[in-house]
């Protein structure tokens, strides 16, 4: 009797510690369509009013860490991400010298599009130097803005992408006057592929998050060939998963992309797409768990 009392003390125990070392980390991402640090600026001439729906649903994604996508800067981004809860780090590229014109609002100006990360106050992290070779010779293309974040011992290093627009299926794979675009997105897939086999040699568990661009869930497509190999395999954790965003858009461009260890660490059916509040952010959020166990 004793010696089951024992056992079940114990086990009792070992559940407690296991418990007490195992956290689950929520990552997400969300391209937030010409985000502008002041109401009435860039492509979505937004009213003070607009920043306030956007702010609520950031909280109730309940994220620990979000990539963003289209924000100005980090007065921006403060307009949503409150300074008092979360850091910002947003990437170096330098605006353009001479903004385009809007295309579908003649008279406003694109503003500066930037990738980059909220984290919660009181994690542990660090910045990396940007992946800016997405961006070489074409001012108008994103940085990706790389960090690290800490957990129970573990690193993740994160990388925040915005990919080239316009090559995102079959149909633009045909069209010979998108074979520039399709070059131009293929480079950069490349590019991030160059990163994830980086990390692997290192032993660094990665994730990368963001606007692909790319239709990366449909079978056989060429930009989840490259990116996932048969001897570097990766994570797709929307693999399985109907969009619901927007119902002319039946398949993912946004993607949470998992590996060396972090495909691991992947809550199995946590991935989220998240539904629309409104006609802008013209995307959706996306959010994934991750389970740091020592």
């Amino acid at each position: 009797m004793r010696k089951l009392y024992f056992t079940m003390v114990c086990l009792a125990c070992w559940l407690s510690v296991s418990v007490a070392v195992a956290d689950v980390l929520r990552f997400a991402a969300w391209n937030l369509e010409h985000l502008d640090d002041r109401p009435g600026e860039g492509c979505i001439a937004r009213t003070t009013e607009d920043y306030i729906p956007i702010a609520n649903w950031i909280e109730k994604l309940e994220a620990d860490v979000i990539a963003f996508q289209e924000v100005e800067n980090t007065a921006a981004a403060h307009r949503v991400f409150p300074e008092s809860e979360w850091d910002i780090v947003i990437s170096t590229r330098r605006p353009i010298d001479n903004p385009r014109e809007c295309w579908d609002r003649p008279g406003n100006l694109l503003g500066h599009l930037a990738t980059g990360f909220a984290v919660r106050k009181g994690m542990k992290w660090q910045r990396h130097d940007d992946l800016d070779a997405p961006a070489v010779n074409n001012p108008f293309q994103r940085h990706g803005t790389d960090i690290s974040v800490y957990q129970n011992g573990h690193e993740i290093r994160l990388l925040s992408v915005h990919l080239r627009s316009g090559c995102w299926g079959a149909p633009q794979d045909a069209d010979v006057k998108r074979q520039r675009t399709c070059n131009d997105l293929r480079n950069q897939l490349s590019l991030v592929k160059d990163w994830t086999d980086t990390r692997r040699r290192e032993g660094t568990s990665f994730v990368v998050l963001g606007d692909f661009n790319r239709l990366l869930a449909i079978p056989g497509d060429w930009g989840w060939s490259m990116l996932s190999t048969p001897d570097a395999p990766l994570l797709l954790a929307a693999k399985g998963v109907p969009a619901r965003c927007d119902p002319r858009y039946p398949n993912l461009i946004d993607h949470i992309v998992a590996g060396g260890g972090a495909d691991e660490m992947f809550v199995e059916g946590s991935f989220l797409e998240w539904s629309r509040i409104g006609e802008h952010p013209d995307h959706c959020a996306i959010s994934a768990d991750f389970q740091f166990v020592n």
